[in-house]
């Protein structure tokens, strides 16, 4: 979403072919989302945000998908390779609902049963 604010192309282009599908954002990812663009542009950069991402619909971070990410984090320190406390939150919550974590992060393929698309180039 970060880089759908940021007009990349790709983004625009995957939206687009998808665009009969309803496309969701764990709330973690929609904070993440807003923090960014209050750092960067301040309240003007919130105000785009929420009126940009209206498209999007969010899912709720709940005491399930707090357990999945918990797990996550557990899994990822015993290997050694943590992804951080709001990917695994991220993680937590599209695992749990069974959804598509859609990024340019490739970290998020060291989760264990978690569905993947990699899109753009990091």
């Amino acid at each position: 979403m970060i880089d759908y604010l940021e007009g990349k192309a790709y983004v625009g282009e995957f939206i687009q072919s998808h665009a009969s599908e309803p496309l969701f954002a764990p709330t973690p990812a929609l904070h993440e989302t807003v923090i960014g663009a209050v750092r960067t542009r301040g309240d003007d950069g919130l105000e785009q945000a929420r009126s940009d991402l209206g498209w999007v619909e969010p899912v709720s971070l709940t005491v399930d998908g707090a357990a999945e990410a918990a797990r996550i984090d557990s899994e990822l320190h015993s290997a050694g390779e943590p992804i951080g406390p709001l990917d695994t939150l991220i993680a937590g919550v599209v695992r749990e609902a069974g959804g598509t974590v859609v990024t340019r992060d490739e970290h998020f393929e060291r989760v264990d049963d978690l569905d993947v698309a990699l899109i753009g180039s990091r």
